[in-house]
C-alpha cells in the first residue's frame, strides 16, 4: 500500500505539495488537473523526474472532473477525449502509471414526481459512446504501461451507470478507485460493486463523511477507515488521504498512524 496526498488549492505552487509530502513522510502526491498549476502545460517533465528521482516521491493524476466522454455533442467528446489522450501520453513520459477520472453520469430532468437522468432516458446511445471512447483511450493506455481507474462520485448506484461500467469491463485494462468518503456519503450504497469487482481495484480516495459533508478528517465520521486501509494493504494498492487542506492531512496522517500502523 502507498499512501499518498491531493494537491491542495491553499498552495500556489508544486514545491509547497511536495514539502508537506515530504513532512508527513507520504509516498506521492495526486496532481489534480482542475487546478492549473496541475496541467500539463504547467508542468515540467523534468521537474517531475528531479522530483522523483531527488525524493522518492511519486505521482498519479486526476483529470478534469468536467471530462465527459459519452456527449452526445461530437466535438465536446473528440475535444474531452483528446484531452485524455494528451494526458496519457504526458503522463508516460513522466514515468507516471495512475490516472484518475469521473464517469460523467449528465444531467437530469426535475419532473413533478420524478428525477430522469438524459443520459438513462438515452441509455443505449449513451453506453456506446462510452464505450466507444473508453475503447480508443485504454488501447493508448495498454500501449503507454498507464492505469486508467474510474472514480465513484455517488453515482455507481445509479443502474443506468452500473450497467455502463459493466459494459467497459470488456477491457481487460479497465481500473476502478474506490472513493470510500463518496462510498459513505451515499449510505454505502456503492460498496456492493466494488466487492464484486474488486480485482479492478487499482486505487483508492480515503475522507470520512460526518453525516453533513465528504472530505472530512478521518475517524472523525462514519467511513470504516481500518477497513479500508486493510483492503488497500491486502490489495497493494495506492491510498490518496484526498482531505483537503495542510492542517487536517496532518491530522488525519496523525490518527492514521496512530490507530492503523
Amino acid at each position: 500500500m502507498k499512501l499518498g496526498m491531493p494537491t491542495l488549492i491553499e498552495y500556489a505552487t508544486l514545491q509547497q505539495n511536495v514539502d508537506l509530502c515530504r513532512e508527513l513522510e507520504l509516498e506521492f502526491i495526486e496532481l489534480n488537473m482542475n487546478l492549473p498549476i496541475c496541467t500539463p502545460e504547467s508542468l515540467n517533465i523534468n521537474e517531475i523526474k528531479e522530483i522523483k528521482h531527488r525524493f522518492g516521491i511519486d505521482f498519479s493524476i486526476h483529470l478534469p472532473e468536467e471530462i465527459d466522454l459519452g456527449s452526445f455533442h461530437p466535438s465536446i467528446r473528440y475535444g474531452h477525449l483528446e484531452r485524455c489522450k494528451e494526458t496519457i501520453r504526458w503522463a508516460s513520459m513522466a514515468n507516471i502509471k495512475t490516472l484518475n477520472m469521473h464517469l460523467n453520469q449528465g444531467i437530469y430532468f426535475t419532473l413533478p414526481d420524478q428525477r430522469v437522468w438524459i443520459n438513462e432516458r438515452y441509455e443505449t446511445e449513451f453506453i456506446n459512446l462510452i464505450y466507444e471512447s473508453y475503447a480508443e483511450l485504454l488501447e493508448l493506455a495498454s500501449h503507454l504501461n498507464v492505469d486508467i481507474c474510474v472514480e465513484n462520485t455517488l453515482n455507481f448506484q445509479l443502474p443506468f451507470v452500473e450497467r455502463t461500467l459493466n459494459k467497459l469491463m470488456q477491457f481487460d485494462n479497465f481500473h476502478l478507485t474506490w472513493d470510500a468518503g463518496h462510498d459513505g456519503k451515499s449510505g454505502f450504497q456503492e460498496q456492493p460493486f466494488f466487492e464484486r469487482n474488486l480485482a479492478r481495484l487499482r486505487h483508492m480516495h480515503l475522507h470520512d463523511y460526518n453525516g453533513i459533508s465528504d472530505h472530512q478528517p478521518l475517524y472523525s465520521g462514519v467511513v470504516p477507515i481500518n477497513e479500508r486501509l486493510q483492503l488497500a494493504k491486502d490489495l497493494e494498492i495506492s491510498v490518496v488521504v484526498e482531505v483537503k487542506t495542510s492542517s487536517t492531512l496532518r491530522e488525519s496522517i496523525e490518527k492514521l498512524r496512530v490507530s492503523f500502523g
